[in-house]
C-alpha cells in the first residue's frame, strides 16, 4: 500500500501514479491492464484523488493495484465543550422575546413539515424513488474509492436517463461491487460533467437497462453529481456510471461509504 502523489487517469479507465505509468508507457506503449495502446499525452490528472491524498496524514489514503481501488478510513471528529455566556435581560425584554420566539418557532415548524413532506424523497421517471439526504444516525465506517474516464472509446447504450435528447450514444462504464457487510451504503460521484448512476442487483444487460435495476440517481449529490444510498445485503452488484445527456465524455471519481469496505472489480 502506497500513497498517491501525482495520480492520473488513462484512457483504459484506470488510475496510475504518473511516474510509474510514464515509465511503463515509455517501455511498452500499452495499458498494463488491457494491453491497448496508451499515449503520454492522453493522461489526465485526477485532481480529486490528488486533493484527497494531500490531506493531513492522519487520513491514510491507500491504493490497491489488484482491484484498482483507493480506500479512505473514517475521519474522527471530537466535539469541543463550549462555555456559553448569556446576557441579562429585564422582564419586558423577556416578554417581547418570548412572543417573538413563539411566532418564529411556529413558522419554522411549518417550513420543516413542508420540506419533509415534499423534499425528503424524489421519484424518478421509471417509478423508483430515492432519498435526497443521508439519515443522521447512519455511521459510515469505511470508504472505498475509484476513478475512471468516459471517453469515445467507452461502450455506448440507450440509457434510460430521461434526457430530452433520445440517443443510443450514452457512454458508460460498469464496475462490479462486491459487498460483504450488510448495512447502509452511500455511493457518490464527483466530476465536472453531469453524471447519472445506476445500481443493479446481479447482472447488467445494456440492451435491457431496466432489468435488475435496484436504484438510480441523477443529481442528488449536487452540481450534477449522483448520490445513491440505501440498505445493501452481502451480494454482488453492478454500478453503471453514465451521463444525463448523450455524447458527453470526461473523468470522474466514485466514493462508496458504508459499514465496511467493498471490493471494486
Amino acid at each position: 500500500m502506497e500513497l498517491f502523489r501525482d495520480p492520473v487517469i488513462a484512457n483504459d479507465g484506470r488510475v496510475y501514479e504518473r511516474a510509474a505509468i510514464t515509465k511503463w508507457i515509455n517501455e511498452h506503449g500499452t495499458s498494463p491492464f488491457t494491453r491497448q495502446p496508451l499515449q503520454l499525452s492522453e493522461l489526465q490528472p485526477d485532481d480529486y484523488l490528488r486533493q484527497s491524498a494531500a490531506r493531513p496524514r492522519n487520513l491514510a489514503v491507500s491504493s490497491d493495484a489488484q482491484h484498482s481501488t483507493v480506500t479512505f478510513p473514517l475521519l474522527r471528529t471530537d466535539a469541543r465543550q463550549t462555555e456559553l455566556v448569556y446576557p441579562k435581560y429585564n422582564a419586558s425584554h423577556i416578554c417581547i422575546f418570548s412572543s417573538c420566539g413563539v411566532i418564529v418557532l411556529g413558522i419554522t415548524l411549518t417550513i420543516i413539515i413542508v420540506l419533509v413532506q415534499s423534499g425528503s424523497s424524489k421519484a424518478t421517471g421509471n417509478g423508483y424513488s430515492y432519498s435526497t439526504s443521508i439519515p443522521p444516525n447512519i455511521i459510515l465506517n469505511a470508504s472505498t474509492n475509484f476513478s475512471g474516464v468516459l471517453s469515445t472509446m467507452s461502450s455506448t447504450y440507450a440509457a434510460p436517463t430521461g434526457s430530452p435528447i433520445p440517443s443510443n450514444n450514452h457512454y458508460y462504464i460498469v464496475r462490479k461491487i462486491s459487498v460483504n457487510t450488510y448495512g447502509y451504503y452511500v455511493i457518490r460521484s464527483n466530476s465536472f460533467i453531469d453524471l447519472y448512476g445506476y445500481l443493479y442487483r446481479d447482472a447488467f444487460n445494456a440492451t435491457l437497462p431496466t432489468v435488475n435495476l435496484l436504484m438510480q440517481n441523477d443529481d442528488s449529490g449536487g452540481r450534477g453529481e449522483f448520490l445513491i444510498q440505501g440498505l445493501l445485503s452481502s451480494s454482488l452488484y453492478n454500478l453503471v456510471v453514465t451521463t444525463y445527456s448523450p455524447n458527453v465524455t470526461g473523468p470522474f471519481s466514485i466514493s462508496i461509504g458504508g459499514p465496511g469496505p467493498v471490493i471494486i472489480q
